[in-house]
């Protein structure tokens, strides 16, 4: 008899953040579904970085990624490495 995993919300993926001014990277797991904005300020939070600003991320390619995408349709796959940066439009 085949068993069925119960669900567990959305699927996720785990990444690699670096930020400028930390040293040290980190590891965030974030459903799929979640929009690049909603993670890039969720790290940002993580970081320690104050409140404001456009946050994203940059991919190894040096493209930064539209923050109104969801983390799969912007390409982001389980175990990359993103930067964390801001996407400007404000001051």
């Amino acid at each position: 008899m085949a068993t069925t995993k119960p669900d567990k919300g959305p699927p996720t993926l785990t990444v690699t953040v670096f930020a400028p001014r930390n040293a040290e990277s980190r590891e965030f797991t974030f459903p799929q579904t979640m929009r690049v904005g909603e993670a890039a300020r969720a790290a940002g939070d993580a970081f320690g970085y104050a409140v404001g600003g456009n946050p994203t991320f940059e991919n190894a390619d040096n493209e930064v990624l539209d923050r109104d995408k969801p983390l799969v349709a912007a390409k982001v796959r389980d175990g990359d490495k993103l930067e964390l940066v801001d996407a400007g439009g404000g001051v």
